[in-house]
């Protein structure tokens, strides 16, 4: 059966927001008829998307497996040293959440106080943070859900590395806790949970928990993957429909071939922060100028749309570890062996597995002291007075140990970028600039976090040097630059090789042999080292894929797009759900910062339209109907 030429709502994107606003609207009301468009391929059943622990293969764009679509900086920057920052964003149902590293953060109450708008409190939207969540770890509060759709839990396994980390960070003066995503904890570190249902050993991805679900018991949901929606059809202001493209424009000559679906009630725009944009200003509603300059009919001036990127940076460092520790090293290099004995133990036994793992085990949320303060500098303290002081919930970094690497995440930063169309076609690249690092604050947490994660690493048991090309280039004098690996383990690894031990002309020295019983002091650092770090943080920092902010919900004159209940100014019918709306930013990976603005969109669509949600939400796929109640005894 063809799919219909009209609906009641048209869903844009199959992102995490766009699956729960499609899969909540249409298992309110099996009569209400929704379809959802979606540019990738759909992620049912795919063994390279429900094995949590071969997510890395995902993010590669090689012709085959392009689940990711790769926005590149226009120009060099010169906040970067001459590079251009590269930003994948998801490209396929279920957005970010059938590709991400599945780690489970949430945001600090008072990011979503910062909002400022009425019905956007923590407070007003904390039932739906709890109405979402199948939360499957102990705990002793009361901020999470227990019938939702989408799993949490520690995974398979949890490795010695982890609790090694966690040692060495309670050490560093990092407590430990049993839950930092409480909305209020800022400063201490837990084993980190993931969006995997401990159950089935499978990727909670928001696709199969509320659009396969719904499909699978009701026959009103329409899915359309692989197209891409160019713009919305407007008569006047109101929105009626949209056109979509085939995702490759590879037939008819390079034509532009649209296909139109009419909306009866409401059309929504869930294609993230890089594509809500786009669709935006191909359909007439942006800056007046840009669009008489590219010929298009406009329908509503709004400046802001396309302006204030924001994203999360980190960076990553790597430390050698002990031949004992157990790492996915071997799996990840393409050890047949390897491969074939972790692939089998899925197979037996998917809810033990390693592979039901992202071998992000532990982590920590942290805020600098007052001394550290005084080190970071001007510009990052005025930050520090804006976002931070007066707000205990806030972390300044996040940081978290990956099978003996150590990343660090900036959660709030003050650079800010733009992308805008280039073209009326859907098929050609955007202006697009990060804005990454172009305000000097964001350079000192990275800084900061970059010494603190190392003197965390340097107290581990399992530590055994530094991984010198993943770290700054100090003077070789310099009482912090990094050493290798030290010859006794060397040798363990190689012990038939003749050139062990052999150092000639390297920029850094062999580490020193493990002793248990040493006592580290913190490394000291020079101007020349921090400077060190600074120019290898514009070398190497990145994105986190936490796009954020290009339409803005915040009043027309400031800059804002959507209005408190997503409605885009100066249009009739159309509302934007994605983290594209967020006026500032969250400090959270933003996987369930999406799903809440999904469920808080469902709701206000739901109400509109004179409907219920219906709860709990559709039976999810391979996975046991949850029991509704936490995982463990509370305190009482």
């Amino acid at each position: 059966m063809g799919h219909p030429e009209e609906v009641d709502v048209i869903v844009c994107g199959g992102g995490p927001a766009g699956c729960v606003v499609a899969g909540r609207l249409a298992y309110a009301d099996p009569n209400l008829k929704v379809m959802l468009i979606e540019g990738g391929a759909n992620n049912r059943d795919d063994p390279w998307v429900y094995r949590p622990g071969i997510y890395v293969r995902n993010m590669q764009q090689d012709g085959i497996n392009d689940k990711a679509t790769f926005y590149k900086d226009t120009m060099e920057s010169s906040y970067l040293r001459g590079r251009q920052s590269i930003v994948p964003c998801a490209n396929i149902l279920g957005g970010g959440s059938s590709i991400n590293f599945q780690m489970y953060t949430r945001a600090s109450a008072s990011d979503w106080d910062d909002f400022k708008t009425e019905g956007w409190t923590a407070k007003d939207l904390l039932p739906l943070m709890k109405r979402l969540e199948n939360y499957q770890k102990p705990t002793n509060n009361d901020s999470h859900g227990y019938d939702g759709p989408i799993a949490i839990s520690n995974g398979g396994t949890i490795t010695a590395l982890a609790h090694d980390f966690l040692r060495a960070s309670d050490a560093m003066g990092i407590p430990f806790s049993d839950d930092i995503q409480d909305l209020n904890t800022s400063h201490a570190s837990e084993i980190w949970a993931k969006y995997i249902n401990r159950h089935t050993g499978r990727r909670s991805d928001a696709a199969t928990a509320y659009v396969h679900s719904v499909m699978d018991v009701q026959n009103n949901l329409y899915l359309r993957t692989n197209a891409r929606v160019n713009r919305v059809i407007f008569e006047g202001n109101k929105a009626v429909g949209v056109t979509y493209v085939p995702a490759r424009n590879r037939a008819h000559g390079g034509q532009l071939k649209e296909i139109m679906v009419k909306a009866r009630k409401y059309v929504v725009l869930s294609s993230g922060t890089l594509g809500t944009p786009q669709i935006l200003e191909r359909s007439g509603v942006g800056d007046s100028k840009l669009l008489q300059k590219l010929d298009i009919k406009v329908v509503s001036d709004v400046p802001g749309v396309g302006e204030q990127y924001q994203d999360h940076y980190t960076t990553l460092s790597l430390y050698r570890v002990s031949n004992e520790s157990a790492t996915l090293d071997d799996f990840l290099r393409g050890d047949k062996e390897v491969q074939k004995e972790l692939f089998a133990e899925w197979e037996t036994s998917p809810e033990k597995a390693r592979l039901s793992s992202n071998a992000i085990d532990a982590g920590f949320k942290i805020r600098p002291t007052e001394e550290e303060l005084k080190e970071m500098g001007p510009e990052f303290n005025e930050l520090w007075d804006k976002y931070f002081k007066d707000k205990p919930d806030k972390p300044v970094m996040f940081g978290s140990i990956v099978s003996g690497g150590s990343n660090t995440l900036q959660e709030y930063p003050a650079s800010r970028g733009h992308i805008h169309i280039s073209s009326p076609s859907p098929y050609k690249a955007p202006t697009f600039d990060s804005g990454f690092m172009n305000h000097k604050a964001d350079f000192a947490p990275l800084r900061w976090s970059y010494k603190k994660t190392r003197e965390v690493a340097r107290r581990m048991d399992a530590f055994r040097g530094e991984l010198t090309s993943h770290h700054p280039h100090f003077y070789p004098g310099s009482p912090a630059a990094c050493k290798d690996i030290d010859i006794k383990t060397a040798k363990q690894i190689y012990p038939d090789g003749l050139s062990v031990g052999i150092h000639m002309g390297t920029w850094h020295k062999p580490g020193d042999e493990y002793d248990a019983s040493k006592v580290h002091e913190d490394i000291k650092y020079t101007e020349d080292d921090d400077k060190a770090i600074d120019d290898w943080v514009a070398d190497h920092v990145e994105t986190t894929w936490h796009s954020l902010g290009t339409c803005a919900m915040k009043p027309h004159e400031e800059g804002g797009v959507v209005d408190g209940r997503l409605n885009v100014f100066g249009t009739q019918n159309l509302k934007c759900v994605d983290l594209s709306i967020c006026p500032d930013n969250l400090g959270t990976n933003t996987y369930s910062s999406a799903l809440l603005v999904g469920e808080k969109g469902a709701d206000l669509l739901i109400e509109e339209l004179g409907l219920k949600v219906k709860l709990p939400h559709a039976p999810v796929p391979h996975a046991p109907v949850p029991k509704g109640v936490p995982g463990t005894q509370q305190v009482r």
